[in-house]
C-alpha cells in the first residue's frame, strides 16, 4: 500500500467521481483508477458502489476514510513535532558532555545560549569520551563537549578547539604537600592515588603521565565519579590527579603541575556526514563564539609566573621547594 494510492482514494471519496479526482491531481483517469482497483485488491473488499460515473463510498469505504483521516491527523502531528524540535527557538539539543564539564561550563553555555534563544531545550547526556563519541557516531546526541585527541579512530567527527583544561594534583589539606604552589608529576611517586576508571579519558591521561615518568602507581581507588573521587581525598585516603574544581572545595588542595602536557584540550564535535537539526547548529555556534566560558579553569597570572619558573628551574624566592623537601621524603618513604 502507497501513500499515493491513499491520496487518491481520499480525493475520490471527496469529489466523487474519477475524472474530477483525476483533474484535481492532475494525473491521468486511468492513473486513479488503478491506484483504486489496486487499494480494493489489497484490502480485499470493494470501497466505492458504482452509479453511472458516480463513484459513493460504500460501509467500507466509510470505515477506511476514518481511519486513513486519523492517521494523517497524527502524521501531521508528528510532522510538526519534528520540525518544532529541530527549529531554532524552541527546538530541541541533544549534548553530550564530560562529567567534569557539567558543574559550570555546560549551565554557563547553555545561559549564553539561552539569552539570544529563550525557548530552547535541552536533553543532557553525561558520560566518559569514548562512550560520548559512540553515542554521536549512533545519533544519539547531536553535540559531544570532550577531548577529541583520545578518539583519534573516530571518522566523521568534526572538532573545533575551545580551552584548555588544566590537570592539577589533588591532596587534602592536611598532607605534606598541602602548601606547595607547583608540582613535578615524578614527586607524586609512592603516593596512594585515587583516579578514575578506565573508560574515562582523565585516567588515560593519568596512565600516559606515569608512563612517561616511569611511576608504578598504587591505585587506592577506582570510581567513576569525580565527587565522590575529591570526597575520598579529602578523607586522606588518596591523592588525584584532576581538573580543577569548578566550586571551592573546603577539604582539598589543588597545585598545579610544572608539565604542560598535563592538560586537555576541550572541544565541541558533531558528525560531517549527518544532518545537524537547526537548533544543534545554533547551540553550536554559540559555544564557539563562547570558547567554552573557561573562567572557572584560568590560572592567575602569578600562579602562571610560578609554573614558568619551575620548568625554567628557577626558585620560587620563598624557597618553597627546600623548606618542604624533608616533608616531601617522608611522603615518599611512608
Amino acid at each position: 500500500m502507497e501513500l499515493y494510492q491513499l491520496r487518491y482514494f481520499q480525493t475520490v471519496a471527496d469529489v466523487g467521481t474519477l475524472r474530477d479526482a483525476a483533474e484535481l491531481l492532475a494525473v491521468s483517469q486511468s492513473s486513479v483508477s488503478r491506484a483504486i482497483a489496486m487499494l480494493e485488491s489489497e484490502i480485499g473488499v470493494e470501497l466505492f458502489t458504482r452509479r453511472g460515473r458516480s463513484n459513493e463510498l460504500n460501509r467500507f469505504g466509510q470505515t477506511f476514510l476514518r481511519a486513513i483521516r486519523s492517521a494523517q491527523r497524527g502524521l501531521e502531528s508528528a510532522i510538526s513535532d519534528v520540525r518544532q524540535l529541530a527549529g531554532f527557538d524552541a527546538g530541541t539539543v541533544s549534548l553530550g558532555f564530560l562529567v567534569s564539564l557539567g558543574v559550570a561550563t555546560v549551565p554557563g553555555l547553555i545561559g549564553r545560549h539561552r539569552q539570544s534563544y529563550p525557548w530552547s531545550r535541552f536533553l543532557l547526556h553525561q558520560g566518559p569520551g569514548p562512550a560520548l563519541v559512540e553515542d554521536l557516531a549512533k545519533g544519539a546526541i547531536d553535540l559531544c563537549l570532550g577531548y577529541p585527541m583520545a578518539f583519534d579512530d573516530s571518522p566523521g567527527v568534526t572538532w573545533h578547539k575551545l580551552f584548555t583544561q588544566q590537570l592539577y594534583a589533588v591532596v587534602d589539606r592536611e598532607h605534606p604537600m598541602a602548601h606547595r604552589e607547583v608540582i613535578s608529576f615524578e614527586e607524586l611517586a609512592g603516593q596512594p592515588f585515587v583516579t578514575l576508571d578506565r573508560n574515562h579519558t582523565l585516567r588515560r591521561m593519568f596512565d600516559d603521565a606515569c608512563t612517561r615518568y616511569g611511576i608504578a602507581p598504587t591505585i587506592a581507588f577506582e570510581g567513576s565519579d569525580i565527587t565522590t573521587l575529591r570526597g575520598l581525598i579529602g578523607a586522606g585516603l588518596g591523592i588525584g590527579v584532576l581538573p580543577r574544581a569548578a566550586a571551592p572545595d573546603p577539604d582539598n588542595v589543588e597545585i598545579p603541575f610544572d608539565d604542560q602536557q598535563l592538560a586537555r584540550q576541550i572541544a565541541i564535535g558533531w558528525m560531517t556526514n549527518r544532518y545537524l537539526p537547526p537548533s544543534a547548529a545554533a547551540f553550536r555556534d554559540t559555544v564557539i563564539a563562547s570558547r567554552g566560558l573557561p573562567t572557572h579553569d584560568s590560572r592567575s597570572p602569578r600562579m602562571a609566573a610560578l609554573v614558568e619558573n619551575r620548568r625554567e628551574g628557577r626558585s620560587y624566592g620563598d624557597d618553597t621547594t627546600s623548606r618542604l623537601r624533608p616533608a616531601l621524603e617522608a611522603s615518599r618513604i611512608r
